[in-house]
């Protein structure tokens, strides 16, 4: 089956995204903080303004008295004057009745009678259409009545106090910007700099030779580590499915070349044999070099394929009854002859592994091909037993079996098995394969009734545990 290609796409640079986040809280911030000055620059200065307003105000009181049954007032010019210019000020001076005996006689707010004795009051208000800012202050005369007190407002306009916000508002306007701007290019900088590991690695990666599959040797932050840590994984990977490849590639190489060479000169022979006699006992070592030829090319192909298979990730649940009834199926169907004591006896609940169920397939057909093709002439037993947490899957048969010299040897590929067998002697060494893979195991044994067992033995499957 053909793998899906997967594409890198290229996004918006990842600088570029951090300098438009760095920038957009910059912004955010200095807005914030703008809003914050102004918002303290307005109270500073109506605080200031104010405070000098009821200076004004409360030495116009100081020279207000009461003498022969009037108020009289003494407006000092320092206390208008202290009011500084741009500003319009105006007063009043209401005596208890109510009557303007000084001042703008036009100028008339509400006065709050029942609030003066709480000292000086400041009020917002307006004088012929200007919003203005009051201060009353309430002098306490020798008079009866529900309001004994001689009143003094003092008005000034909004003119100066704005203009000393603004002032203050655009010098840190200014300021802000200014710390705003030198703050960003500080952080383009630091950026750069922090992702300059990045372009090492990308730079390193670039000047390999295709061959060189060695691990990164650099010296990266904790952060890019783990990425360097990756790579090397996958250039590990990569050599290790490269190697297999050369060895693969290798023995097919070496195994192939005696038996294709005795083949063409197998048919150079027949080619130049006249005698039919000889001529079909040519043809006879044709057909039998072509079969172990194509049954070698078999085995070469299914180590192959066993090889890469196992180092791909082995997580599929399989019954292992099931599959060993379906592969016994399988090669059974295939042969002529069976022995007439053939058996296959599993639990009757499910024994399950993790692994790959092709190449587990491939190693049992292989101990089958061998019991029915090299032993077995009265006796097949298949069995498979569970104690919960190990399966072990026994194949038993009454032929000659293998010597307890060559049990060690045969594990390896190519490593004949005498007798004058053909082939590449791969079979065992599938099943040693596939069983190291699995975390299992392949054993040889010769039982008390002189029958010959090969033993598979499995780690049962774990499910995985609940996270509470």
């Amino acid at each position: 089956m053909q793998g899906r290609t997967q594409h890198v796409i290229a996004g918006r640079s990842l600088y570029t995204r951090l300098v438009i986040r760095v920038g957009a809280v910059l912004l955010v911030s200095a807005a914030a903080l703008l809003i914050a000055i102004w918002i303290s620059t307005q109270f500073a200065a109506r605080e200031a303004y104010d405070r000098i307003l009821v200076g004004s105000a409360l030495q116009i009181a100081e020279n207000t008295w009461y003498d022969h049954g009037e108020v009289n007032v003494d407006v000092p010019l320092a206390a208008l004057s202290m009011l500084g210019t741009g500003d319009h000020a105006i007063y009043a001076v209401f005596d208890p009745r109510g009557r303007v005996i000084a001042g703008d006689a036009e100028f008339r707010p509400e006065i709050p009678w029942q609030e003066l004795e709480q000292g000086p009051l400041l009020r917002d208000g307006q004088y012929l259409g200007t919003p203005v800012r009051m201060a009353i202050i309430g002098r306490r005369m020798p008079v009866e009545g529900p309001h004994p007190w001689a009143v003094i407002v003092l008005a000034q306009t909004n003119n100066a106090r704005m203009s000393f916000a603004q002032s203050l508002g655009s010098r840190a306007l200014v300021v802000i910007v200014a710390m705003s701007v030198l703050t960003l290019v500080a952080a383009m900088f630091t950026l750069y700099q922090a992702l300059a590991p990045l372009k090492r690695i990308e730079a390193a990666i670039r000047e390999r030779d295709l061959n060189d599959l060695s691990p990164l040797v650099l010296t990266v932050p904790a952060e890019t580590h783990a990425l360097v840590s990756a790579i090397n994984a996958f250039m590990q990977r990569l050599a290790v499915h490269r190697s297999t490849m050369r060895r693969v590639i290798g023995d097919a190489a070496h195994q192939l070349r005696t038996p294709v060479t005795a083949l063409v000169a197998q048919m150079e022979l027949l080619a130049t044999e006249d005698n039919e006699e000889k001529r079909q006992r040519h043809l006879t070592l044709l057909r039998e070099r072509t079969r172990n030829l194509g049954a070698l090319v078999n085995q070469l192909i299914n180590h192959a394929m066993v090889q890469h298979r196992n180092d791909s990730s082995l997580q599929a649940r399989i019954d292992l009854g099931e599959l060993v009834r379906s592969q016994m199926t399988e090669v059974l169907s295939n042969r002529s002859r069976t022995p007439h004591d053939l058996s296959l006896d599993v639990p009757p609940l499910p024994c399950l592994i993790r692994g790959d169920a092709i190449s587990l397939g491939e190693a049992i057909k292989n101990i089958l091909d061998n019991a029915l093709q090299y032993g077995a002439p009265g006796l097949l037993q298949v069995r498979l037993d569970s104690d919960g947490q190990r399966h072990w899957l026994r194949f038993i048969d009454d032929g000659p079996g293998i010597p307890a010299a060559d049990w060690e040897r045969l594990r390896k590929p190519f490593s004949p098995r005498g007798e004058q067998r053909m082939g590449a002697s791969l079979g065992l060494s599938i099943v040693e394969e596939v069983m190291r893979a699995h975390g299992g195991e392949l054993r040889f044994a010769y039982l008390p009734v002189g029958h010959f067992a090969v033993v598979l033995d499995f780690p049962a499957w774990q499910a995985p545990a609940e996270v509470v």
